[in-house]
């Protein structure tokens, strides 16, 4: 899992439109394992945000991968990772 930082800008190829705009992803100390990620307490965090906002950018999501499901199987986010995500 990964923090993203980037700025909103508007998106002519839509009226009223929005694009979010990626510039950095940010790795915090985690366990993961094939079916989640459960991040660990970071210190340097704050860092991140503070050297983020001197650059002009904010939080603007957070990721998670994980490998692809075989064949036949789904691959379903856990209610946990859904609230994170909205």
């Amino acid at each position: 899992m990964a923090y993203l930082y980037g700025y909103y800008s508007e998106d002519p190829n839509y009226p009223e439109g929005v694009r979010c705009n990626i510039e950095a992803i940010y790795e915090p100390p985690q366990i993961g394992d094939m079916s989640a990620a459960q991040e660990l307490n970071d210190a340097r965090r704050h860092t991140a945000d503070i050297v983020a906002s001197g650059l002009g950018l904010e939080l603007v999501g957070w990721l998670i991968t994980r490998p692809p499901a075989n064949e036949g199987e789904t691959s379903i986010l856990k209610s946990e990772e859904v609230r994170r995500m909205a």
